[in-house]
């Protein structure tokens, strides 16, 4: 704790300094009889106290928040020593915003008497955030010293990217072999049907579909479709952004990794992540909400790494990204080594789609309506649709995702059909 004088302390000693300067050079008795009681009183409340005696404890609601979400922390100081006058303050940490209450408050407390500080803070952009750095002031009863400390309580808070409910998602051409939600073409146990065919020995008595049967004449039964899961990886392009700080492509792209990775797991899928850009980072496939907050932790750190260097994916492991995956990429399409990259994909043999992030309203939404502006974000729109035509020619199955529209809708519109075959060329 630091000891310190205050301003009114200085403020005195000043005026007590000046008084005796001017009456020894003006000969002026009188303002050194004004002086003395000054110093006389100074000196007789300046002397040492003790230092102040509380206890402050720190404490967070949370540590695991979604975007938008507010978490509560409270301070809670208790005196063991009389305190005239304290003063609590906690820095928010970057990008935080309070939700409710104040984080500093004055406070006098007497001897045993405790005050608890409450207040909301949310973030509106994901990331690991720090808390319990408070800042404390003690003055004593005349203000002429005070007690300075920084009392660290440290806790982290994840911000998580908040997903958005998805119905209509991407279907794997290849369904693995354990129970899911998807449809193969494989007949057996399951509960959509697939064909009818004639009776035959062995054939459960529910399985008989009458309308049939009696049109025919004969016993026919149902034959199901079995429900199967898959293996998904998303892949996020991290090599380039454009956007404000909290709406950039980047965290538009990252918002849309945990909504389809939250909609797959829901599914009974196999999730993995794939980051690429700078450093390539990735999430092993896996199953259940362990699954999602691994993916989760990694998504909150995303962050894009500049370089000159092309990654080259045959390095990932093949456990990482499996041959008969569905590998759904997200990106704005900036750099066109991960156009290059996507081909390459698409010529291993792998079930491919893009969503591909319009960076163009991003930016008109960042910059001043203008003539110039309207004209650059147009000829920016007719490139990019340029781009976008090319790796369709390619077989490839690509999807718009216009931010001024939910990512529901452009997964399931309607001219969003998927190709028959995915051809590199």
């Amino acid at each position: 704790m630091t000891d310190r004088l205050t301003p009114l302390t200085i403020f005195l000693l000043t005026v007590g300094t000046w008084a005796l300067v001017l009456g020894t050079l003006a000969g002026r008795p009188e303002l050194f009889a004004a002086a003395l009681p000054l110093f006389l009183t100074l000196g007789a409340l300046a002397r040492r106290p003790r230092d102040p005696d509380y206890r402050l404890t720190h404490e967070v609601s949370a540590s695991r928040v979604f975007e938008g979400q507010s978490v509560a922390v409270t301070i809670a100081v208790e005196a063991r020593s009389a305190l005239s006058l304290v003063e609590v303050l906690e820095v928010l940490p970057d990008g935080g915003e309070l939700a409710s209450g104040e984080s500093r408050a004055v406070l006098t407390l007497a001897k045993g008497e405790s005050a608890r500080i409450r207040y909301e803070v949310r973030w509106a952009a994901r990331g690991l955030r720090a808390l319990g750095a408070v800042h404390v002031r003690v003055r004593d009863r005349w203000g002429l010293r005070a007690w300075e400390a920084r009392h660290l309580a440290p806790t982290s808070v994840r911000v998580y990217p908040r997903p958005a409910p998805l119905r209509a998602l991407p279907r794997p051409r290849h369904p693995q072999a354990s129970v899911g939600d998807h449809v193969s073409s494989a007949l057996g146990e399951g509960i959509e049907p697939g064909d009818i065919r004639p009776f035959a020995p062995g054939d459960r008595v529910r399985q008989v579909h009458w309308p049939a049967s009696l049109r025919l004449g004969s016993l026919h039964v149902t034959r199901q479709q079995r429900e199967r899961n898959a293996d998904v990886v998303l892949m996020l392009d991290t090599l380039a952004e454009v956007g404000p700080p909290g709406g950039t492509t980047l965290d538009l792209c990252v918002r849309a990794t945990a909504s389809l990775a939250a909609a797959y797991l829901a599914r009974r899928d196999r999730v993995g992540l794939v980051e690429y850009g700078g450093l390539i980072h990735w999430v092993r496939p896996g199953l259940g909400r362990a699954q999602y907050e691994r993916l989760a932790d990694s998504l909150l750190r995303s962050r894009i790494v500049f370089t000159y260097v092309a990654k080259d994916l045959g390095l990932v492991p093949p456990r990482v990204l499996p041959p008969h995956a569905l590998v759904i990429v997200l990106t704005p399409l900036l750099d066109p080594r991960l156009a290059t990259a996507v081909v390459d994909l698409a010529g291993r043999g792998f079930d491919l789609a893009v969503v591909a992030v319009s960076p163009v309203e991003v930016t008109r939404a960042a910059l001043p309506p203008s003539t110039a502006t309207a004209l650059a974000c147009r000829l920016w729109s007719i490139e990019r649709q340029a781009m976008l035509d090319a790796l369709r020619s390619r077989g490839l199955w690509v999807l718009e995702w216009n931010p001024t529209e939910s990512l529901e809708q452009a997964l399931a519109g309607p001219a969003r059909r998927r190709p028959r075959l995915l051809v590199a060329r």
